[in-house]
This record gives structure tokens, C-alpha cells and sequence, in this order.
């Protein structure tokens, strides 16, 4: 079988190699074609994964593509993970929200609305193209914001496709180990948007486990790898939100936290990309040499997360549990993308969130709203579970960022500046239209190139 990687200059990437390497015997793809238009570090990250496919030795050819084309034709599999105009747009992103005192995150708040309006069309273009040269693929878009793209990609009538993001799976793998228990022993109660979601019940032999983590403060504690939410706070939301959350909850401090640190986490993943890239660039044709360098880099972006808005501390002994996990959790990036395909290609259902259309998943929502949802998978796709009622403790949250995601994919499939902005001022983060035309317009002017198709 055949995988295409749209942005295969991420530095990401070739942590999906050693997924594809690790369950080879089951997914059997032997062909990985890598597309970037950012030629230089896509042969960076080419020998990293190189690398990595030495270092498990498996028969599995890895190449750069002559054009998109070239990359996307016969392929069974398309993971898009697009990040337009590179590191730089998104520092820009960072540092224009936070002078106006906004929340500057890539995801959430203003920049993951500049973000979605410059990767909406390149992402629509190769599912298009999909269809017609690849009609039997499967996009599995990781580009971020996930759920605005897929949004997008719906209300356009792409169909073979399936928004994938760790940070369930992440949250879920925590839980199950603070619980002592198997993560494939439990069923999660899940359901919310791409970086709003809520765990409402742990199904373990039949009976809801969660409980027992609100009546043990201590423990619950350890369910994010930094301290996130206080204890008193969960058990009275009687939910445990995934991480992204907490940007909604604490945007005034996470902003003056950004603010003291005078860096962005753009900022510092760029300086940790710098230094990965020195590193391959010295390793030469020194495979192992390759590898180490790339585990440095993953240890260190690892351990870093969410350190600057949170102003958690970070040291050496962080830095060395970092890395003792790489490449060992059921979760992450390479896992996810790996275990979509798996269920896909086996065509054995098993049950995790993944985002899809929600056709009828969550009350209050349309059948084409992008939705994070447990699914079924197996070789029909993703097939959403019901979850029923969105709870009335986060409702208003959700249906606001909702709307919000709607106007702004709406915006960038109609190349309108006035809903584009509309979307901005709808974002919870916002909420202020006058707030949003003068932060909006700096956007529009600063990303120029990318986003004068909004007219």
C-alpha cells in the first residue's frame, strides 16, 4: 500500500515512519511519498526518516514526490499536515494577538483563525485532487486547526475524509493509568469539538470509574502533564476537559504569562527546530547519529508543552522523562495516524475519537458540523456513536466556538473578508466586534500573501 504526506517537511513526520514501522507486519505499506513545497528541509526531514526506517529495518520506501501529484496518485492513504508560510506565520499569529491583549495560540482564538484561512484552500485543493487522481484514498487531515479544516472540507462535499487529533487519546491513556487499568479495557465517554472536548464517564466492567479520581485530588493531579485545572474545579464540573480547555478558562493569565516570558511557544519551537536541523545537518550520513538528534528535538518539544502559557517549570529531569517515553505511548501523533489506517485496511472496527460529520451524534448540532466524537472505524471510515445531549455545564462554550468555526470555514469557502472577521468577532477569545476588525485587519495585511483571496 501506498501513503502520501502532504507538508511532508513537518517535524513531525517521521514519527509516522516509526508507526508504519512498528505495526508493518499488520498496515503493509511500503511506499511513502513526501510532498513539501519547502524543498531544503523536506530533504532534512527525508534523511530523518530515512533514518528511522533503517533503525527498524523494515522494506519500506520512503521518497520525495516530483510534484503533488505525483505524491498523491495511487495512493490508498493521504495524511495532510499543512502548515502554511511555516513557523514564521504562526510567531506572526502569536505576537499579533497578544499586542492587542488577546490569547496568541495556533489553535485557538485569532491565530488558529488566521491559521484556518490560509489552510483551507491548499487542503480542499488536494482533497480535490484526491478525488479525482486517488479516488479510493482516504485524507486523514492533521492539519491544524483540525476541526475548522474539516468544517470546511465537509460543507464542500469532501467525502473521504477524517480529522485526526492525539489530544483525546492523550487525556484518555492518562486517565486509564491513574485508574490502573488497561486502556483498551475502558470505554471513554467522550464528546466536543477539535480542542474542546470533555470526558464524561469511564466505563470499566461496567461501571463508571471516573468518580474516583474527583474524590482523590492527588491523583487527579497527575492527569495533565502540567498542572492545568485545580481539583475543586473538576469535581464540580463533574467533567474532565482535555487540555486546550484551559485556554477558554484562563486566556487574562495565560496572556500575561506570554507576556513575562517575552517568547511564544512558536518562538521557542522554531529555536528547537533550528537546532534539530544543526543537528542532521553535523550527523552527515551517520544514521544513528540522525536519530539521536531527533529524539533531543522530541524531548525537548515534548517536555516544553504547554510550559510558557502555564508558566510551569521545565528541567533536565523533565527533559530525560521526555524522552524516556518517546516512541512508546499508545497515544501521540504517529500512533493515531497509524491506528486510523490499521482499522481502515483491516477492516476490524475498533472504537476512538476521531473528528467526522456528526450526522445526528450531538443534539443541537447539523449532520455536517465537524464533530469529535468516539467512532467506529473499519474499512467504511469513521462512523460517529451517538453521545446525545451536550452537558449544560459546557454547552454555551461549545455552541459559541461552533458558530465560530462555521463563519470562519464559511468565510475561507467564499473568500469573504466581511464573514472572515465576522468569525473573528464570534470567537470566544474575542467577542468584540471592533476588537476583531482592527486585530482582523492586521492579520489580513501581515499574512497578505496567503489571504488575498478574501475579497
Amino acid at each position: 500500500m501506498k501513503l502520501a504526506i502532504l507538508g511532508g517537511a513537518g517535524a513531525r513526520v517521521p514519527l509516522v515512519l516509526v508507526g508504519l514501522a512498528r505495526f508493518h507486519e499488520e498496515l503493509r505499506i511500503d511506499e511513502v511519498a513526501l510532498w513539501d513545497i519547502n524543498a531544503g528541509r523536506q530533504k532534512l526531514i527525508g534523511r530523518i526518516c530515512a533514518a528511522m526506517i533503517e533503525r527498524y529495518s523494515v522494506p519500506i520506501r520512503v521518497r520525495v514526490g516530483k510534484s503533488v501529484e505525483d505524491a498523491v496518485e495511487g495512493a490508498d492513504f493521504i495524511i495532510a499536515s499543512v502548515r502554511v508560510g511555516g513557523t514564521d506565520t504562526r510567531v506572526l499569529d502569536e505576537r499579533i494577538a497578544l499586542s492587542h491583549g488577546v490569547l496568541g495560540q495556533e489553535t485557538v482564538g485569532p491565530g488558529g483563525w488566521a491559521m484556518a484561512l490560509r489552510t483551507i484552500p491548499p487542503v480542499l485543493k488536494y482533497a480535490q485532487l484526491a478525488e479525482e487522481i486517488a479516488p479510493q484514498a482516504w485524507l486523514l487531515n492533521f492539519s491544524n486547526p483540525v476541526g475548522i479544516v474539516l468544517q470546511a472540507l465537509l460543507a464542500a462535499g469532501v467525502k473521504r475524509t477524517i480529522g485526526v487529533c492525539d489530544t483525546p487519546r492523550e487525556l484518555f491513556e492518562s486517565v486509564a493509568a491513574l485508574l490502573g487499568v488497561p486502556s483498551q479495557r475502558a470505554f471513554f465517554d467522550y464528546l466536543g469539538l477539535n480542542h474542546l472536548g470533555w470526558v464524561r464517564s469511564v466505563q470499566v466492567d461496567g461501571r463508571d470509574r471516573l468518580s474516583e479520581l474527583f474524590e482523590a485530588p492527588k491523583r487527579l493531579a497527575h492527569a495533565y502533564h502540567v498542572p492545568l485545572f485545580s481539583a475543586d474545579y473538576l469535581r464540580q464540573l463533574k467533567l474532565l476537559p482535555t487540555e486546550y480547555v484551559y485556554f477558554y478558562l484562563n486566556a487574562p493569565s495565560a496572556v500575561e504569562k506570554l507576556k513575562k516570558a517575552k517568547q511564544t511557544r512558536g518562538q521557542m519551537v522554531a529555536e528547537q527546530e533550528q537546532q534539530l536541523f544543526e543537528g542532521v545537518a553535523a550527523a552527515g550520513n551517520n544514521g544513528s547519529k540522525v536519530v539521536a538528534a531527533y529524539d533531543n528535538f522530541l524531548a525537548s518539544r515534548n517536555a516544553t508543552y504547554f510550559q510558557l502559557e502555564t508558566g510551569a517549570k521545565v528541567n533536565e529531569e523533565k527533559v530525560e522523562s521526555a524522552r524516556k517515553e518517546l516512541y512508546e505511548k499508545a497515544a501521540g501523533y504517529e500512533r493515531i495516524a497509524v491506528d486510523v489506517m490499521r482499522a481502515i485496511a483491516r477492516n476490524r472496527p475498533v472504537v476512538f475519537p476521531v473528528d467526522v460529520a456528526n450526522n445526528g451524534a450531538m443534539d443541537e448540532l447539523g449532520p455536517l458540523d465537524a464533530v469529535e466524537v468516539p467512532c467506529v472505524m473499519d474499512s467504511n471510515g469513521a462512523r460517529p456513536l451517538a453521545v446525545g445531549a451536550i452537558p449544560q455545564q459546557v454547552r454555551s462554550l461549545l455552541l459559541d466556538v461552533k458558530e465560530y468555526e462555521r463563519l470562519t470555514a464559511q468565510a475561507a469557502l467564499e473568500g469573504s473578508k466581511k464573514l472572515a472577521l465576522e468569525g473573528l468577532a464570534a470567537n470566544p477569545l474575542v467577542r468584540d466586534r471592533g476588537l476583531a476588525d482592527a486585530m482582523g485587519q492586521e492579520y489580513l495585511q501581515a499574512h497578505a500573501a496567503y489571504l488575498d483571496y478574501l475579497k
